[in-house]
């Protein structure tokens, strides 16, 4: 059976839902696009340096080069509180009081319990110093990658595998299915992997660059692929 044999029914459904994973795919690399270069509007594709700044360097650092960079007074700043990150972020000496007043003037009036601002983020407090050093950590911290990675992997798995297996019944080569299957599952796999262990060995960034690649440019092929196909007249 190919899904060219099914129904009208069936055909409208299925190509309705690869749609909407192609507009969710896109939009996916949209916002990881915003997110990374700190940018408000366009298609900005993740360069090498902004992964290695998400997922190697400390989190209050990456806000304040990535997403947090408009609220920067200056990029002296950003290089003040790594150089304090790096000495082991201490509760004494001239980097502390520098980068103390650079985050109050930077990130209180936001990060606070008491602010009122229309953007504030209540929840994420820098008003003390143990505030603070909770985003010291290179990279993300276990729980926050715990947390992520399992509902990216069941989301992305149970998608991919109802696009896989319409896909499976196309009538394309047998070479074709196997290598885009496999590409978007190793894809998926070895990118969130390389999530975990890039703050550990910061070359895995390129493997993420590459594998978030290959899952997505597979997810797209393949959608667009069974939609040639099931809407292909039968010889």
């Amino acid at each position: 059976m190919s899904i060219q044999q099914l129904n009208i029914q069936a055909k409208t459904a299925v190509s309705l839902f690869l749609l909407f994973v192609i507009t969710a795919t896109i939009s996916s690399v949209i916002l990881l696009g915003l997110e990374l270069s700190g940018k408000k509007r366009g298609l900005n594709i993740p360069t090498i340096s902004q992964i290695k700044n998400q997922y190697t360097t400390p989190t209050l650092v990456a806000a304040m080069r990535g997403n947090m960079y408009e609220h920067v007074s200056a990029d002296e700043d950003i290089d003040t509180v790594n150089a304090w990150i790096q000495e082991g972020a201490k509760k004494e000496g001239t980097l502390y009081e520098e980068s103390s007043k650079i985050i109050k003037q930077d990130c209180t009036n936001c990060h606070s319990k008491s602010s009122k601002m229309t953007k504030a983020i209540p929840s994420m407090p820098f008003d003390t110093y143990e505030q603070v050093l909770s985003h010291t950590d290179a990279g993300y911290s276990w729980s926050k990658m715990s947390k992520q990675a399992h509902i990216h992997m069941f989301g992305i798995s149970t998608f991919l595998v109802l696009i896989s297996l319409l896909f499976a019944y196309t009538t394309y080569k047998e070479t074709i299915k196997n290598v885009l299957i496999i590409g978007s599952f190793g894809g998926a796999f070895l990118d969130i992997f390389s999530w975990w262990f890039s703050k550990f060995v910061p070359e895995l960034v390129y493997l993420i660059f590459i594998m978030g690649g290959l899952m997505v440019s597979s997810i797209l092929l393949m959608s667009l692929l069974v939609l040639a196909n099931i809407w292909k007249k039968q010889g």
